[in-house]
């Protein structure tokens, strides 16, 4: 049974979105991925050839938990990142730390080898949204890490859910729907918090009409995003 292959970015239009529309065309031909599916539990990643970017998660949901000791951060990965599980930690350190990947949801990965690597750097456009792909990574990171210094589970729940909406979610007249079945245990690795407490903070926001729950979709945020005064900078525009 031969490999699936997709057109990338016809999968992922968003990735060619600054692109003058003869390159697009032209890029949309020629870049081609192969397809895995990667089934849900602990995963492994393989190792794979030099010069490959990396795989471009175009459904399901994974997290990379990064172990230290007795404590452990979660990263959440979904549609349309970019990772390179079989790398290790790149940054040295005296203590080292120990990566593991889950799959929450069966995944579907396009793998970006070596041909298609060459032919993204054909055009610099291309370039600068895969690099962007990259960066969001560190930024969402950096944001569930954040949200995981509220002091109040319910605060890290509502913050972390309604970060997840915005990266992959949808508005429906019933709610903003995190499509997601995230187990009570799965919110409280990626909150920081024990089941039991997490488990609490589920049912006061149930309660409170904040949050309500769809066994075939996942979680529906109700009502508006928490309003916590965070004003946002102004953008600044650089001539050059």
């Amino acid at each position: 049974m031969s490999t699936p292959v997709v057109h990338v970015l016809q999968v992922d239009p968003d990735l060619g979105q600054n692109m003058d529309p003869q390159a697009r065309d032209q890029a949309s031909e020629l870049l081609r991925a192969r397809v895995f599916l990667v089934a849900k539990g602990p995963w492994h990643p393989p190792a794979v050839e030099h010069g490959a970017l990396g795989l471009l998660l175009l459904e399901g949901l994974m997290v990379r938990r990064l172990r230290l000791g007795h404590v452990s951060s979660v990263e959440v990965v979904g549609p349309t990142d970019i990772i390179r599980p079989w790398e290790t930690d790149l940054i040295p350190s005296v203590l080292p730390a120990l990566a593991e990947w889950r799959v929450l949801h069966e995944a579907r990965v396009a793998l970006l080898d070596v041909r298609a690597t060459t032919l993204i750097g054909r055009w610099p456009e291309l370039t600068v949204a895969v690099a962007g792909r990259l960066l969001r990574r560190s930024r969402s990171l950096a944001y569930v890490m954040a949200a995981q210094h509220f002091v109040r589970v319910e605060d890290r729940l509502l913050a972390t859910l309604w970060h997840l909406a915005s990266m992959w979610g949808k508005v429906t007249p019933a709610g903003t729907v995190v499509p997601f079945r995230l187990t009570h245990e799965m919110l409280g690795d990626i909150v920081g918090a024990k089941r039991p407490t997490t488990t609490t903070a589920v049912r006061a926001l149930e309660r409170k009409g904040r949050l309500a729950r769809d066994r075939h979709r996942g979680w529906i945020l109700l009502g508006d995003p928490p309003d916590w005064g965070v004003e946002q900078p102004p953008v600044v525009t650089l001539e050059v």
